[in-house]
């Protein structure tokens, strides 16, 4: 079975620090959570106080927020991880990448997305029959399928508002090959 803090070490270095940039469609995010989308989440009071006392040095004085880390990886799990029940995933790789397409696109986009490689039903909810069918498959062959399938999902979102080509490197970024990460 896929293992939670494998995925959680990739998707986290690529997410970054604290951002507000006005054309990200998230708003203000911090290790890609989005206020906008999450606002009630429970860190971003934690976030505000250290903006008030460390407005010069931010992400490093939130970097050294123990109680902040623990938000964030307890969030990332309950939100992204399991509500996909990715961990009932055989392939580490493919588990991977469910949960960073969770975090960068949507739970449901990401489920959408196994559902085509793996040519079942598409609901938008990963349940027995979708992980069966994900686990009895070629690993390489849905894998590939998947990335395909997330990268035209991000050609589409830049050909539909080009101002979004701004962060077509960063999306590409997390489509990692198949064999560099075994």
């Amino acid at each position: 079975m896929a293992n939670f803090n494998v995925a959680y070490a990739l998707t986290s270095k690529v997410e970054g620090g604290y951002a507000n940039n006005p054309a990200d469609n998230g708003g203000e995010t911090f290790k890609g959570i989005s206020r906008k989308f999450n606002p009630n989440w429970e860190g971003w009071k934690l976030v505000d106080q250290i903006k008030e006392e460390h407005s010069l040095n931010l992400n490093a004085e939130l970097e050294q927020s123990d109680q902040l880390s623990n938000l964030i990886l307890n969030f990332y799990k309950e939100n992204y991880w399991d509500v996909n029940d990715t961990g009932a995933i055989v392939n580490q790789q493919i588990a991977n990448q469910v949960f960073d397409t969770s975090v960068n696109c949507g739970t449901g986009k990401a489920a959408e997305f196994l559902q085509c490689a793996a040519k079942v039903t598409v609901d938008r909810e990963i349940g027995p029959v979708t992980i069966s069918a994900v686990n009895s498959l070629n690993p390489e062959t849905l894998y590939n399928e998947f990335i395909n399938l997330r990268k035209d999902y991000y050609k589409k979102i830049v050909a539909a508002n080009p101002t979004q080509a701004q962060f077509e490197k960063s999306w590409f970024s997390r489509l990692w090959p198949y064999s560099s990460i075994a």
